[in-house]
């Protein structure tokens, strides 16, 4: 498991090919923020199948597997589980190596307790 950090106000979609460039013959689950042809097709192309829900504005609907989609419950319930720590759900460290240090420290509590 890998990823990184990137600056809050930029869309999620900026980073998608980033993120999955690595990743063959897998199923990849998304949000809709990372709905986008261009992203499907780099997906597909790398032998993936995206799980990405349709944007509203899209004319033509999406298919997708819906109850595989449900695992992505599990990644928005640790989510929460982290901002559960003030300091990092308000983002109080600058240094972007003490902000990852108080994720991992957040991930030993919930892993302990």
């Amino acid at each position: 498991m890998a990823g990184f950090l990137s600056a809050g106000n930029e869309n999620d979609i900026t980073k998608a090919e980033e993120l999955t460039k690595d990743i063959y013959d897998c199923y990849v689950i998304e949000d809709k923020g990372y709905d986008s042809d261009a992203n499907r097709k780099t997906l597909e192309s790398q032998n993936n199948i995206p799980v990405i829900p349709g944007r509203i504005s899209r004319k033509i609907k999406i298919e997708y597997d819906k109850e595989l989609y449900k695992e992505r419950n599990l990644i928005e319930r640790i989510f929460g589980k982290i901002k559960e720590n003030r300091r990092l759900a308000a983002r109080f460290e600058k240094s972007d190596m003490i902000f990852l240090a108080f994720i991992t420290i957040a991930f030993l509590k919930i892993n302990l307790c």
